[in-house]
C-alpha cells in the first residue's frame, strides 16, 4: 500500500469515525467500528470499485453500528444526534438552553421517523454529504434522494410542531 493511498484512507476513516460519533456511538465503539471497517475494506479491496469506496466505508460502518445496537438491545440508542451548536453562534445562557431544548426535541422527533429518513437528514445536514454521495450509499439516484430529503424535512417540521403543541 503506498503512502498517498494510506493517507487518503486514513482521512476517509476519520470522517466515518466522526459520523459514528454524531450518530451517538461512544468514542470506544466508534473507534472499534472504524477499525473493523478498515480491516474489512483492506480484505475486500479488490472487489470494491474505487468510485464507490467512500460510500462502501460509510455503509459498512453504519451497518456495524446498527448491529452493535441490536446486540445490546437498546432500541432507544438509535437516536441520530444533530449537532445543533453548528446552527447558533450565541453563547448566552438563554441561547444555550434553547439550543439544548431544540436538540432534545429534534432527537425525540427523529426517533419517531423512519430510519432511512433520519439517516438522510443526518447525512445531509450533520455530515454534509452531497445528494450524489447519499444516493450512492442508498443505491439510488440523487433526484430520488432530493425528493426523499424534502419529504423528510417536511415530516421533521410537522413532527416538531406537533411535539411542541403536545409538550
Amino acid at each position: 500500500m503506498n503512502e498517498a493511498f494510506g493517507k487518503k484512507l486514513q482521512k476517509k476513516l476519520h470522517s466515518v469515525y466522526l459520523t459514528l460519533m454524531k450518530m451517538g456511538a461512544s468514542k470506544e465503539d466508534a473507534e472499534d467500528i472504524t477499525q473493523d471497517t478498515a480491516i474489512q475494506f483492506l480484505q475486500y479491496i479488490d472487489g470494491i470499485e474505487i468510485n464507490y469506496a467512500q460510500a462502501w466505508l460509510y455503509r459498512v460502518a453504519i451497518n456495524k453500528y446498527y448491529d452493535l445496537l441490536k446486540k445490546r438491545k437498546s432500541h432507544e440508542k438509535y437516536i441520530l444526534a444533530f449537532d445543533m451548536s453548528q446552527l447558533f453562534d450565541y453563547n448566552t445562557p438563554e441561547h444555550f438552553l434553547l439550543r439544548k431544548e431544540l436538540q432534545q426535541d429534534v432527537q425525540h422527533v427523529l426517533k419517531q421517523m423512519k430510519q432511512k429518513e433520519a439517516e438522510i437528514l443526518l447525512m445531509k445536514y450533520s455530515a454534509n454529504f452531497s445528494l450524489k454521495e447519499i444516493a450512492i450509499l442508498f443505491n439510488t439516484t440523487d433526484k430520488t434522494i432530493k425528493t426523499q430529503l424534502a419529504r423528510a424535512k417536511q415530516k421533521l417540521v410537522i413532527l416538531l410542531e406537533e411535539d411542541r403543541i403536545d409538550g
